[in-house]
């Protein structure tokens, strides 16, 4: 049960890491409580501090909480939804394994800037939680107020209709205080802090052809991204 003193990694790091393979295990439950800064330093013969090191650690990626009066238990984690990849939002939700409905809030709207705009927003449980903005090229995507968007995903329609495929795409994320607008649309009270992500999507015949706005609610749900390595090239 002793934890490595020869290793690079520091002791707070290895028990952090040991208690959360255990938490992975189940050999710590959701709401269970973990030994005492005590129990933990004689186990692992270390110091309090070391202990409580780890602990911490734990406590600020949320896979802890401290009860005053009770000691350390093992905290829910929200469920996550990989909302920032290029497979669009409809392909996140259905990933995620919950039950989400996507409501079109405003069909494929022509503006003045040669744009069409198309508003809509998802519900957990018959709550809202993500308000979307997406602006199409009008030239990319001709004619894409003739198409029923109800109940679609918009990245299958790209790709099936006009045979587009995402090569990129930045984002930038702020957090932003609801306006009267979206707080109604979100069942929030205005000036509720949102997280917020503009993305811009480049394809092959034209960059930024496709801008999303998407506001999220935090207070359900993670909203998460997945990352992959660089390909190294010699």
């Amino acid at each position: 049960m002793s934890l490595n003193t020869r290793s690079p990694i520091p002791l707070y790091r290895q028990l952090a890491d040991r208690l959360s393979a255990d938490i992975d295990a189940g050999t710590y439950e959701v709401d269970a409580k973990i030994p005492s800064e005590n129990e933990l330093a004689q186990r692992f013969d270390i110091g309090r501090p070391t202990v409580r090191q780890a602990t911490d650690l734990l406590v600020r990626q949320g896979r802890l909480e401290r009860r005053r009066g009770s000691g350390t238990f093992v905290k829910s984690v929200a469920p996550t939804i990989d909302l920032l990849s290029l497979a669009g939002t409809s392909a996140a939700f259905n990933n995620s394994d919950l039950d989400a409905v996507l409501e079109l809030i405003s069909g494929a709207t022509k503006n003045s800037d040669n744009t069409y705009r198309v508003q809509r927003r998802a519900l957990i449980d018959s709550a809202p939680v993500l308000l979307e903005t997406l602006h199409f090229n009008a030239n990319l995507f001709p004619d894409l107020d003739q198409h029923n968007l109800v109940n679609r995903s918009l990245s299958a329609l790209v790709k099936e209709v006009y045979f587009l495929e995402p090569l990129a795409a930045d984002q930038t994320f702020s957090v932003v205080l609801a306006n009267k607008a979206q707080a109604q649309q979100l069942d929030v009270s205005a000036g509720t802090p949102l997280l917020k992500v503009h993305r811009a999507i480049h394809f092959e015949s034209s960059a930024d052809a496709l801008h999303a706005e998407i506001l999220c609610r935090t207070d359900r749900f993670d909203f998460s991204q997945t990352l992959y390595p660089t390909s190294i090239t010699h």
